[in-house]
């Protein structure tokens, strides 16, 4: 019986961990992590594995660099992200998600600071309703496409 309650224990505290780690994510704490699935849309943590990759929109140059809002399919799905052209190492690229047709962040990721060799979200399924759209930008840390500090934001897509 002591181990079946200590097996339980401990399936209890991973878990917790697993769910704490979840909440973080979806409520921006982490600067990167996988997309969640949001509103019932799938994630994609390595949008590098996508066939037929293009881009549906790109924001103007600036001197932070270039934010584009990229497209791609695995295993069937399509699904978007962003991606920063040139992106200055001290920036961030964002990826924001509209699920409710509102045109504001409803879910997405981000990553930073850029760098040479990773300058992508992790990206979320789309989907033929209107109300779901994605848009990107270059942002410092903590910034949102909407506020001031963003540079290079994408038109909803």
């Amino acid at each position: 019986m002591s181990r079946v309650a200590t097996a339980t224990a401990g399936v209890l505290l991973l878990a917790g961990s697993l769910l704490a780690g979840t909440a973080d994510a979806a409520d921006g704490t982490q600067g990167f992590g996988p997309t969640l699935a949001c509103n019932g849309l799938a994630s994609l943590d390595d949008p590098t594995t996508a066939t037929g990759a293009g881009t549906a929109v790109q924001g103007p140059a600036s001197s932070v660099g270039t934010a584009q809002v990229r497209y791609g399919s695995v295993n069937g799905v399509q699904y978007g992200w962003a991606r920063a052209l040139n992106g200055a190492t001290n920036r961030w690229i964002r990826f924001e998600v509209d699920t409710n047709g509102d045109r504001n962040w409803d879910c997405g990721s981000w990553y930073g600071p850029l760098n040479s060799t990773r300058y992508w979200t992790s990206g979320t399924q789309t989907s033929s309703s209107s109300s779901v759209a994605f848009r990107a930008c270059i942002v410092p840390e903590g910034v949102r496409c909407a506020d001031s500090g963003a540079a290079s934001v994408t038109s909803w897509w």
